[in-house]
């Protein structure tokens, strides 16, 4: 696993661990779901990108399956 970047939440980071650790006996675990869970245990400030890279990340980590379940935000073009 690489180094956590500065400006990463160590809440958030810990949260999605203790959310994903909760989660593993349902499988796949919602993307959006994590990350609506996570802003609720944290109130964090991070983006929900930065969110979606810290959950895929960390349940890569524990072998857990995700539901990719993320819209496109309005005016991203980055996705079909």
């Amino acid at each position: 696993m690489r180094p956590l970047p500065r400006n990463v939440d160590a809440d958030a980071v810990l949260a999605i661990g203790a959310y994903l650790d909760d989660q593993a006996h349902s499988v796949p675990i919602s993307i959006r779901g994590s990350i609506d869970e996570v802003r609720k245990r944290t109130g964090t400030s991070l983006s929900d990108h930065q969110l979606e890279e810290l959950i895929i990340e960390s349940a890569a980590a524990r072998h857990l399956s995700l539901l990719l379940d993320v819209r496109q935000a309005k005016g991203d073009s980055r996705l079909p």
